[in-house]
């Protein structure tokens, strides 16, 4: 029996917490619930997954991105 096993086993048996445990507090966000289909050429998407790459992200996290910065932007700018 692996380690996992051993653990997954003294959880189902109700020993999920160690005294020596920490109780860390988390945020939780505001779950993202409307998708929207945006059509791209293969290139245009072929770019923005490289953009995406370099960053570490996602292509369609930075997209969403891209979008709420125009949407801050026009709310700053009172349009």
């Amino acid at each position: 029996m692996t380690d996992l096993d051993k653990e997954i086993q003294r959880m189902e048996q109700g020993d999920a917490w160690d005294k020596s445990d920490e109780i860390v507090q988390v945020e939780v966000k505001k779950p993202l619930d409307k998708v929207i289909p945006v059509r791209l050429s293969a290139e245009k998407w072929e770019e923005l997954r490289r953009e995406a790459r370099e960053l570490g992200i996602g292509p369609t996290t930075l997209a969403r991105m891209w979008i709420l910065e125009r949407l801050r932007q026009r709310t700053k700018a009172g349009v």
